[in-house]
């Protein structure tokens, strides 16, 4: 009986009516029930400043009869009409809320969301212009969203939860999600007409086509044609390239025949002359080499793999684990490459001279890229549970790194 007792006085907290009593300062937001507009006044439901979805966070500042006077995500102060107040969020929507603000996505359990209309949209710290930029937003970027001010040049909060990390993006840019279709075709209407719209538009049609290793090629020559007619440069941008790596991603295979080619090449490490492979690195090499055993390494992920210690020295580590037999295997997990430590793959030895487009003409076929968020990061497949990550920088390989799946 007790027991019941306390599940119910658990499950009135969850739906307390905050009648009277503000919140304090460092509390946690407390959630809407059901959606709603935010009013500017008390008592006007003619001046609108925003709309908020179901289990939208609030901070109560006051309450009246029928309202209460509230803070939401961007920090805009207003009303709105009294409903069940939540502790906790549970997921759930309420009956008419407004796809056209909170969007869902298919499957309808999404967080409500908007994405990047523009690339390289500043993230800002606060919600003013001349804030603090934090990051810069890709195009078509989705962020999750809890509050659409309905005023012109209005800003949403798109950062953590709690705002331990608070961002910001103007509401003005953000919009359904962008198909390449629909971005050539905006490209099309103004090309050879408007030429600050067609550089505006192609700049979006390179950045959305890196997604997309069919549609890559086109994107990339209009690119080329648009920025020479206009008789610009991008100092960003090496467009040739750019284009080169199209090619070498015309050919990709399938991934189970990526996946053979790339064990075939039998990766492996030549480090001060020593021959390092995958799984067999022991600790005896690792003494040769003196690298310092350590028993944590801050910060590295620990996502399907759990090494029991570690080896490292400046910039390179060793990860080791044990298996049921007592043995002790290694895995070079992060190193920076150098002429005395160097990568062998097949018969190309990557040492810190290797050249990045020397990489792509032999590798180009294997691996994959982030080029517009991380621009020389090449990923090749470690099986179905991994990647192999080579980074280069001004032309030259110069990092070696692994990581496993989530």
């Amino acid at each position: 009986m007790l027991g019941r007792l306390y599940r119910l006085f658990a499950v009135l907290l969850c739906f307390t009516t905050l009648d009277t009593v503000a919140q304090s300062a460092g509390d946690r937001p407390v959630y809407t029930s059901e959606w709603g507009h935010l009013y500017r006044t008390e008592n006007n439901k003619m001046d609108l400043l925003g709309i908020f979805p179901t289990e939208a966070p609030v901070y109560v500042l006051d309450s009246t009869k029928t309202q209460y006077k509230v803070q939401v995500s961007n920090g805009d102060i207003g009303f709105i009409m009294k409903q069940p107040l939540q502790r906790a969020m549970f997921g759930k929507r309420s009956a008419g809320e407004p796809a056209q603000y909170f969007y869902r996505g298919t499957q309808g359990s999404q967080c409500p969301h908007f994405f990047v209309q523009v690339s390289e949209l500043r993230v800002r710290k606060a919600p003013d212009v001349s804030s603090t930029a934090v990051r810069r937003a890709r195009l078509n970027e989705l962020v999750c969203i809890d509050y659409f001010p309905l005023y012109t040049d209005g800003w949403v909060y798109v950062g953590d939860h709690f705002h331990e990390r608070p961002e910001f993006i103007q509401a003005k840019f953000l919009g359904a999600e962008l198909t390449y279709d629909k971005v050539l075709k905006e490209y099309l209407k103004v090309k050879g007409k408007d030429q600050k719209q067609e550089i505006l538009w192609v700049g979006r049609l390179r950045e959305i086509a890196w997604n997309d290793d069919k549609k890559l090629k086109q994107a990339l020559t209009f690119w080329k044609e648009s920025f020479e007619n206009a008789g610009l440069q991008d100092p960003k941008v090496d467009i040739d390239f750019e284009l080169y790596l199209a090619d070498r991603f015309q050919v990709r295979p399938a991934f189970d025949v990526v996946e053979k080619q790339v064990t075939s090449l039998r990766m492996h490490f030549d480090w001060k002359g020593l021959l390092l492979y995958d799984g067999k690195i022991t600790e005896s090499q690792m003494k040769q080499l003196q690298m310092q055993k350590v028993s944590v390494i801050p910060d590295m992920p620990e996502c399907g793999w759990e090494p029991v210690y570690y080896y490292r020295s400046d910039n390179n580590i060793v990860a080791f684990e044990e298996n049921v037999k007592g043995k002790v295997f290694g895995s070079v997990y992060q190193v920076t490459l150098s002429n005395e430590l160097a990568l062998w793959m097949g018969e190309e030895r990557i040492d810190m001279n290797y050249d990045e487009k020397e990489f792509v003409k032999h590798f180009g076929h294997l691996v994959s890229t982030d080029w517009i968020g991380a621009p020389h990061v090449y990923r090749i497949p470690d099986g179905d549970a991994g990647l192999f990550m080579i980074t280069f920088e001004n032309g030259k390989a110069v990092r070696y790194e692994c990581m496993f799946y989530c």
